[in-house]
């Protein structure tokens, strides 16, 4: 116990008061320093810049004979940065264009343990938040472990290291204020800001966190908070439908608009996201709306990409594929079908799906309104039960013809339509093109106004 109060007297004393940055004007910034160890010489250097919670290399130099480095390029980016000497050896810097000139110096290997700022009070601020949290982490570690040692029973003991646990959070949230506090209208200063915003707008909805951040301020991209705010915004949604996520994607979008780099960076994450954890339904409206105009500019995982490259070729605007339903056994091409009637609606669902009787009473009205002007439904069922095929078709009450291969999931025709979930929708014309891909019947209604007024 006398340790961790050692250490905690030991925090409260490596910090001395550092002077407020003052505002200076907007200029390019040097990057420059040296590597005393023998081993960085003749070595690239490599500067990462932050993209989220993500890293890409940015720029590159060489560390010289005798240890000195300096980028040639002139930065403008305000933002969070790495400096690497391969992809373990790493330290995290703050580039600020405010700052004209940022001088490190490493005395040894790795460079996160042997950094001195010898210009740039950014990073000075940056590498005493960097200690105090890697000091509470001591701490943190020390706790699980004493606690680990003792019993359940030990009551006073654990208590006791719960006090503990608590001062270390409570001083490191003290000096983490402290340094903002310090130079209000510093890059570090207004992160920090900015975290502690999102995160108390935790479960307070999607709009507090929206209130909290700019999702269009480049600056806020190149730092961990930005990534941290989307899940934010997802998570303080109170999700009763997997569909909600559809007008979220769209909102995120929109509110990442006012930036280029934003806006691309925010559609990349929401499919990645979406494409890793779902759902699929959010990841084709996002597909659908916003990657074709971006096409093969979006490095992605392969595997991702396989997925997007197979949704894209099911996107607005591009031909359907020709499958067959089957008819009682009998297989029809599709296109023959569809060919009879100016547009068609392929109404992709389940006999046992609610959510997809739902749609029916919308559906119906949309057919009887514009089957005059060359419109029809087409019911292709993902069923698996002949039984419960028919008993929907007279329940309901419908009026189109409907088909199913009855293997389910399994079905040829909703997987070359890349169906993920029931209900799902796609208006076709005569020709085969994908007109449009809505939501749900009364998006289909909205549309088909415009088309067939």
């Amino acid at each position: 116990m006398f340790s961790f109060a050692i250490r905690m007297t030991f925090i409260a004393r490596i910090f001395t008061a550092c002077a407020c940055a003052g505002t200076l004007g907007v200029q390019a910034q040097v990057l420059q320093g040296n590597v005393a160890d023998e081993l960085a010489r003749g070595r690239k250097l490599v500067l990462f810049q932050a993209q989220g919670e993500g890293m890409k290399p940015y720029d590159s130099t060489f560390v010289s004979a005798n240890g000195d480095f300096r980028f040639n390029r002139h930065f403008q980016a305000t933002g969070f940065y790495q400096l690497g000497l391969n992809d373990t050896d790493r330290v995290n810097i703050i580039l600020d264009q405010r700052e004209p000139l940022v001088d490190l110096h490493f005395a040894a290997l790795p460079l996160a343990r042997h950094i001195q700022v010898g210009t740039s009070r950014e990073n000075s601020r940056l590498q005493e938040m960097l200690f105090v949290v890697d000091e509470t982490s001591a701490i943190r570690e020390a706790v699980r472990e004493a606690k680990a040692r003792l019993q359940p029973t030990d009551t006073a003991q654990l208590l006791a290291l719960d006090r503990v646990l608590a001062r270390a959070d409570s001083t490191q949230a003290q000096y983490m204020d402290a340094l903002a506090g310090e130079a209000a209208d510093s890059y570090f200063a207004y992160t920090y800001v900015v975290d502690r915003a999102v995160q108390e707008a935790q479960g307070l909805g999607p709009n507090a966190v929206a209130r909290a951040i700019n999702f269009s301020d480049p600056r806020l991209l190149r730092s961990t908070v930005y990534d941290k705010a989307i899940i934010a915004f997802l998570r303080n949604m109170a999700i009763r439908d997997e569909g909600q996520f559809v007008p979220a994607a769209d909102t995120l979008m929109a509110l990442a608009g006012g930036d280029a780099d934003c806006r691309t960076h925010m559609l990349e994450y929401l499919v990645d996201l979406f494409g890793t954890y779902g759902p699929e339904l959010a990841l084709q409206h996002v597909v659908d709306r916003y990657l074709v105009s971006v096409g093969d500019s979006l490095a992605v995982s392969p595997q991702l990409r396989s997925t997007v490259e197979g949704l894209m070729r099911v996107s607005v605007g591009r031909t359907a594929p020709d499958a067959e339903v089957s008819d009682n056994g009998r297989r029809i091409p599709l296109s023959q079908l569809v060919g009879q009637n100016r547009y068609t609606a392929l109404f992709f669902y389940s006999s046992t799906c609610w959510h997809c009787h739902e749609q029916m009473p919308a559906l119906i009205d949309d057919r009887t309104r514009f089957l005059a002007k060359g419109f029809d439904v087409m019911g292709i069922a993902l069923d698996t039960d002949s039984t419960e095929f028919l008993a929907s078709i007279r329940d309901n009450h419908v009026p189109w013809k409907c088909y199913s291969e009855f293997i389910g999931w399994g079905s040829k025709v909703a997987k070359a339509f890349q169906v993920k979930g029931t209900p799902a929708f796609y208006l076709l014309d005569r020709e085969m093109k994908i007109v449009a891909k809505p939501y749900n019947a009364g998006e289909l209604g909205e549309v088909l106004r415009t088309l067939l007024p």
